[in-house]
């Protein structure tokens, strides 16, 4: 364990207060005698660096079997790259523009499939067709 965390899954110090607040929430039903089980979290940080929005949210970093998606328009400042494994959205990298952090966070909380909005998902919700994306 390092300094400053109070609790460890799976080997995993995750150094956020999301995930402690997750932990909490299944201790507190565990407690009262529910069944509960925490199985870690998909963890996000959404920060502004020196002026520009920054977020970050899952498993960011290409592996063999997952695909990259990147959009890097340096006149404008803005990065992106979508990682999409197994037909869904597990992580992604956003530098200046964010306003869809919110739903790749989601996207990649509920593990829905991709498979029809991934010509689209990077261009955000409103590009992406309803129907899959919802």
């Amino acid at each position: 364990m390092r300094f400053g965390e109070c609790a460890e899954h799976a080997g995993t110090c995750y150094g956020l207060v999301e995930p402690a607040y997750e932990q909490a929430r299944v201790l507190a039903q565990y407690l009262a005698g529910r069944v509960a089980s925490y199985a870690g979290s998909v963890v996000a940080t959404n920060l502004k660096v020196s002026g520009v929005n920054v977020f970050s949210a899952g498993d960011f970093i290409a592996t063999d079997g997952t695909e990259t998606i990147v959009l890097n328009d340096v006149q404008r400042g803005i990065y992106k790259k979508l990682v999409v494994g197994d037909g869904r959205l597990i992580g992604a990298v956003l530098v200046g523009d964010t306003q869809d952090a919110l739903w790749y966070l989601e996207l990649i909380r509920n593990r829905t499939a991709v498979t029809g909005i991934r010509d689209d998902m990077m261009f955000g919700r409103p590009q992406a067709p309803r129907s899959e994306a919802a």
